[in-house]
């Protein structure tokens, strides 16, 4: 098969001295050398001569390459060579140069089968004749191992080109045809993009697939059982890898291949060896489907199949010991700080308990470094049974439910670690239980804001070091809840702790820097305030976290200073950025989103912008009708804005009281799942409809009602009615609300 960007590739080479084609069985390294020999674009004679293991002497080796050239050098004698001389390197080797040298025609030199050579002296002698080589004459050297040339020199000289085996993969453009060719099918495209990504482009696996669907009554299930302990692939590689490889190295293939990824002292640690970097250097020059993961070559992976065949080698040879190796990659990633990876060989060895060790331990700094999601897959993975075993477990649990707007998790999580006894410190440096839980209730305040400050000050009083890794959390809590409520004198010490404090986490110290720039422009210290706020910008920017709750809250803290600035421009931007990444996660605690809406309304009063201001209001409003307590300062505040908003809403409060099935829907959507007769089993009062089903799943986007009518093939006018019946249902006031509610209920 023909592959013309690898053709033209080495047509274009003419120059280069050498041209290496190296890699493991089955890429096609012969193949491709073959079609460039009778290109159309490539005039010159190739001479061809294929080595075995008879040329593993200088003498026969010679007599072949001789052999060879005289097929394409008119007039090159190997009789008067003299190939019997015993003095190659200084008697033939000359000649033999000299001899192409007169020679003015152009030709390639094809050594086929390199590696099969390992005498030194060969190797030498190949190199003196590199480095002598007639501009005239091209080496080509095609080996399943790197040979022991001067590559680095080559390389330096622009005198070689290289085909390794990342270049002679197979592209899904050509497994289609090579696929079509030998099994005379053609595959689904995501049946090829499965293939080509489990063989990794190896031509000789795509080439043994495709023999095999040819007579696969189901090729998608074929090739979804395609991997490296298939037979075909270990006959293969037994035949052509394997067989050759000394028992050691062998045993350091297999035991190491529990490794997703590796370095020589992870190898060493695992296998029990000591000699880790010099058997991955060797091979890596052996081709033997090691795959570099860096520029330096420190770290590899093995190729997909030949590491899943090693694994069922493993599994066959020393099934015992598998455990064993998983646990001392744990141990290593883990003193080495990848927990990820720590966590996932736990769980291999089925050691459960180390598992949860490490996810306890180190959950934090995943978090801090806006890695939520690995946290929850770490949850996944340990599974809710042990999680809900341990309090350790379950208070992280508690906290990332809590971070990632899962109310009811949350609490479920609290419940459950209060209900277990546990005395001593946590090990993410918690100094209790109680404190760890008083911790959750205050970040997050689902009871409302009254009970967030009781537990915020009950967190400070149980952690008073201010060496301790949560002392300052505590005390951003402490501040942040009395900032909330008003008390802006009572905020600014445990704040200011918070933020002076060099022991803390990152986050800690962005969350305290903020909300000290919140709590002294409400002061009256404007320019303090400024200057806080850009410090609190700064760190998140540093960070590289423009989308979590630690940016929010410095989102809000700049927004705010430059509104007080005038920059009302400015900080709309930030807010509503800040308030459009609050509301990606439906269930996040509430406080911050009201806290940044009313300072969105006080800005677009501030500025002229009573519609903005009514909007923003309305949502803020929404809050407050369908949460806990949220405390008499922001209700003061709210009341403030609405005096100058008069047609924001009625002095009454609400437009009509609700009813007690209102009520109960209110509760739910807060979260409170201890009123389990609140509503029936349906979830809503009155059910949606169908159609009214199907609108409020378009009305997440941002299609106009005349497009979501287009899309439903009714008038805008129908789209109107459903949606007015929708929010109805729902209790909403707006769109946004009522996909926000609807979230909350599990409809969408």
């Amino acid at each position: 098969m023909r592959r013309p960007a690898l053709i033209r590739a080495l047509t274009a080479a003419r120059d280069a001295r050498l041209v290496l084609v190296s890699a493991p069985a089955g890429f096609g390294k012969t193949a491709i050398v073959s079609a460039w020999c009778s290109a159309p674009e490539e005039t010159r004679p190739f001479a061809w001569a294929s080595l075995d293991e008879t040329d593993n002497d200088p003498a026969s080796l010679w007599l072949t390459i001789v052999a060879a050239l005289d097929a394409v050098i008119p007039g090159l004698d190997g009789h008067r060579l003299d190939l019997t001389h015993p003095d190659i390197e200084g008697v033939l080797l000359p000649r033999l140069l000299n001899a192409i040298a007169a020679q003015h025609e152009y030709s390639v030199l094809v050594l086929d089968d390199v590696h099969v050579v390992q005498d030194k002296a060969c190797h030498r002698q190949i190199e003196a004749f590199v480095d002598r080589l007639p501009p005239t004459v091209q080496l080509v050297v095609i080996s399943r191992t790197v040979p022991p040339l001067p590559l680095t020199r080559y390389r330096a000289a622009g005198d070689i080109l290289e085909l390794r085996m990342r270049d002679l993969r197979f592209t899904v453009e050509e497994a289609t045809r090579l696929v079509g060719q030998i099994a005379g099918v053609r595959l689904h495209d995501a049946d090829v993009h499965d293939l080509v990504g489990r063989t990794e482009g190896w031509p000789a696996a795509i080439s043994l697939a495709a023999g095999a669907v040819r007579g696969a009554a189901d090729p998608a299930a074929f090739i979804a059982d395609f991997t490296g302990t298939h037979r075909l692939v270990l006959d293969y590689l037994s035949e052509e890898v394997l067989r050759w490889v000394p028992d050691g190295t062998r045993r350091f293939l297999t035991r190491t291949s529990v490794l997703d990824a590796f370095t020589a002292p992870l190898c060493d640690d695992v296998a029990g060896t000591s000699n880790g970097a010099e058997l991955l250097e060797d091979l890596d020059r052996a081709n033997l489907f090691l795959v570099p993961l860096d520029d330096h070559r420190r770290w590899y992976r093995f190729h997909r199949l030949f590491g899943e065949a090693l694994r069922g080698e493993l599994a066959r040879t020393e099934p015992d010991i598998v455990p064993v190796l998983h646990l001392r990659a744990s141990g290593w990633l883990s003193d080495h700080s990848l927990i990820d990876e720590a966590i996932a060989h736990a769980l291999a060895a089925e050691h459960i308990d180390l598992a949860a060790d490490l996810f306890t331990s180190r959950w934090g700094e995943y978090v801090d470094a806006g890695r939520l999601m690995g946290v929850r897959n770490w949850m996944d993975l340990i599974g809710v049974q042990r999680i809900g075993s341990d309090p350790r477990t379950a208070v992280c649990a508690a906290w990332v439910a809590g971070l990632s707007g899962d109310r009811p998790g949350a609490r479920q999580w609290l419940e459950v670690a209060e209900n277990l006894p546990y005395d001593g410190p946590l090990p993410d440096g918690s100094p209790s239980v109680r404190f760890a839980l008083s911790m959750v209730r205050a970040f997050f305040g689902f009871d409302g804001v009254p009970e967030m400050v009781h537990a915020a000050e009950a967190a400070a009083e149980l952690e008073p070091d201010p060496l301790a890794p949560w002392y300052a959390g505590a005390r951003f809590a402490l501040g942040y809840c009395r900032y909330l409520t008003g008390d802006l004198q009572g905020a600014v010490q445990p704040l200011e702790e918070a933020a002076q404090n060099t022991t803390t986490a990152p986050t800690f110290r962005t969350l305290a820097v903020s909300a000290l720039s919140l709590t002294l422009g409400r002061l009256g210290r404007t320019a303090q305030a400024a200057q806080l706020a850009r410090t609190a910008y700064a760190l998140v920017e540093t960070r590289g976290l423009p989308e979590s709750a630690t940016s929010v809250l410095a989102d809000t803290a700049w927004g705010a200073a430059l509104a007080q600035e005038g920059r009302h421009e400015d900080a709309r931007r930030i807010l509503e950025l800040a308030l459009n990444v609050r509301l990606t996660v439906v269930g996040l605690t509430p406080w911050p989103t009201l806290n940044l809406l009313i300072i969105l309304v006080e800005n677009a009063l501030d500025s002229g912008d009573e519609p903005a201001a009514r909007a923003f209001f309305g949502q803020a409003r929404d809050i407050v009708a369908t949460e806990h307590d949220c405390g008499e300062h922001i209700r003061a505040r709210l009341s403030q804005l609405r005096t100058r908003l008069p047609d924001a809403l009625p002095a009454g409060g609400l437009p009509e009281p609700l009813t007690e099935r209102e009520q109960a829907v209110l509760r739910l959507l807060r979260g409170d799942s201890s009123l389990p007769d609140a509503l029936p089993a349906g979830g809503l009062p009155e059910p949606l409809t169908e159609r009214e089903q199907a609108v409020l799943r378009l009305l997440r986007g941002d299609s106009s009602l005349r497009e979501i009518g287009h899309q439903l093939f009714v008038s805008p006018n129908t789209v109107k009615t459903h949606t007015r019946s929708i929010y109805r249902k729902l209790g909403a006031t707006s769109r946004e609300h009522a996909v926000r509610r609807a979230r909350e209920l599990g409809l969408l």
